[in-house]
């Protein structure tokens, strides 16, 4: 079964590298292609290459207040970039604490954490993250960023938690408390945002036009932060086209 999939994969694959270009902005034609190559993937069952992660190590305590996951603790369908391969509707986990994504095994029974340098991109929660590794030119950790924005700057943000202790009632609890770390790529390099001037700082040769855009849409840091950046980072874009 599995290499007559292969075989319908090469058969409508490999020829239409010869089409001219105008054949790939067809999307209904790159549609078909996506889902005979997801046929394809998943046809491979307990053999595909996203089942070769690690087992996940769950916490030795008990958390009282938050949990580790983005958005929720319970299994979310996603998108996942891995070894150049594109896996969907995976049902997924994403562990910010130890900046793990976590599938299920083949027969679903036990969670396994995939390689980090392994997957290129994931979607989770309509959100998209990027991994992005760290080198002697940026200030970047390597892991996994939420990209808010990707035009001629790229908008990116870290969500991370931590454990505390709490002491209550001469009791300790464990609580999860979150915060995210935004970063600007220009032209290469990756700038700290620390707060609205900052941010706007990066935007300096358009710093002016794009503050009177965002106070003619009563666009405000203070009232969404992430939005204000996305719809500047935009704008931005629009005036040095």
């Amino acid at each position: 079964m599995i290499p007559r999939q292969l075989l319908c994969i090469l058969l409508i694959y490999l020829p239409s590298q010869q089409i001219k270009a105008q054949v790939f902005e067809d999307s209904t034609f790159a549609q078909r292609v996506s889902k005979v190559i997801d046929v394809y993937y998943r046809a491979l069952g307990e053999e595909s290459p996203l089942y070769n992660g690690s087992e996940y190590i769950e916490y030795a305590f008990t958390i009282q207040e938050g949990h580790p996951f983005f958005e929720s603790p319970v299994w979310a369908p996603g998108d996942i970039q891995f070894e150049g391969m594109t896996f969907h509707d995976v049902p997924m986990l994403y562990d910010i604490i130890k900046d793990l994504v976590i599938i299920q095994d083949f027969h679903k029974q036990n969670k396994i954490n995939l390689a980090a340098d392994k997957i290129q991109e994931f979607t989770l929660s309509g959100h998209t993250f990027v991994h992005v590794v760290h080198d002697a030119s940026n200030e970047v950790r390597t892991g996994f960023y939420d990209r808010l924005y990707n035009g001629k700057i790229e908008l990116l943000a870290k969500r991370e938690k931590k454990i505390l202790e709490k002491m209550a009632n001469l009791q300790i609890s464990n609580v999860v408390i979150g915060e995210n770390i935004y970063y600007v790529r220009k032209n290469g390099v990756y700038y700290l945002v620390k707060n609205k001037r900052t941010f706007l700082d990066v935007l300096k040769n358009k710093k002016k036009e794009v503050q009177q855009s965002l106070k003619k849409n009563k666009i405000k840091f203070k009232d969404n932060f992430e939005k204000a950046m996305t719809m500047a980072a935009a704008y931005y874009d629009q005036l040095t086209n």
